[in-house]
């Protein structure tokens, strides 16, 4: 059962590193149009006049939509990731406890940065620092509860 559980968790991880990868290869176009979806909806739930607002108030309301829409993002596909981490890591139970939890922290912070300096090569996107630390805050609160709720009992027997 540990062994089935450590595969998953390794195909977890990597798969969702590939998901990563791939929104990270969409150019500035296609990657502000599908988080424009989503911030035209929340706009249509949160600011019922929104369409009376003149052009140039609709667009800073947008503007600062989209971009706590994409940070918002960024945080919880890293949080994911760090739980991943986390659990292909923390089956070894051999490993002292500081090793199981600095481990999946390291390997998102190197993926953040790595995912980063790749967006850079893509059309119109930016590596940016911030995007870094965002990322690994992310990854640590994901790391956080993952490790919180694996000391319940019914966890236990896994890690």
């Amino acid at each position: 059962m540990l062994k089935f559980f450590r595969i998953i968790s390794v195909v977890l991880l990597i798969s969702w590193m590939i998901m990563i990868f791939n929104l990270s290869s969409e150019d500035a176009g296609i990657s502000s149009k599908t988080s424009g979806v989503i911030v035209d909806k929340i706009i249509s739930l949160l600011i019922p006049d929104y369409e009376d607002l003149n052009t140039e108030e609709q667009l800073m309301v947008r503007d600062n939509f989209q971009f706590a829409i994409r940070k918002t993002a960024h945080f919880t596909i890293y949080g994911i990731l760090g739980i991943f981490a986390f659990l292909s890591i923390a089956t070894y139970m051999n490993i002292p406890i500081v090793f199981r939890l600095i481990s999946p922290a390291l390997v998102c912070l190197a993926y953040s940065i790595s995912d980063e300096l790749h967006q850079r090569l893509v059309p119109g996107r930016s590596g940016e620092l911030r995007d870094v630390l965002i990322d690994f805050c992310g990854s640590l609160l994901g790391i956080a509860a993952i490790f919180l709720i694996t000391r319940l009992k019914p966890f236990k027997r896994f890690i």
